[in-house]
């Protein structure tokens, strides 16, 4: 979202000095953060929510159920 994590951002900012506004990032860009929280809760829904699971192809073993008693 906001351009100064690489130096093709650092040199647009050189060429286009109004980019070095954070506050008219964020004031400007609201959508991209809520299309990504969005997002995230669709695959959630999607996918599932699966902790500890191995992923598929893995031939690790599963982790221990820990303080887990039967």
């Amino acid at each position: 979202m906001i351009w100064f994590g690489s130096s093709a951002g650092v040199a647009l900012s050189n060429i286009y000095p109004e980019s070095r506004s954070v506050g008219l990032w964020l004031r400007h860009g609201w959508h991209v953060a809520l299309g990504y929280v969005a997002g995230f809760f669709v695959m959630l829904a999607v996918i599932g929510f699966h902790p500890g699971s191995v992923p598929r192809g893995s031939s690790a073993a599963a982790p221990p159920n820990a303080g887990v008693s039967k």
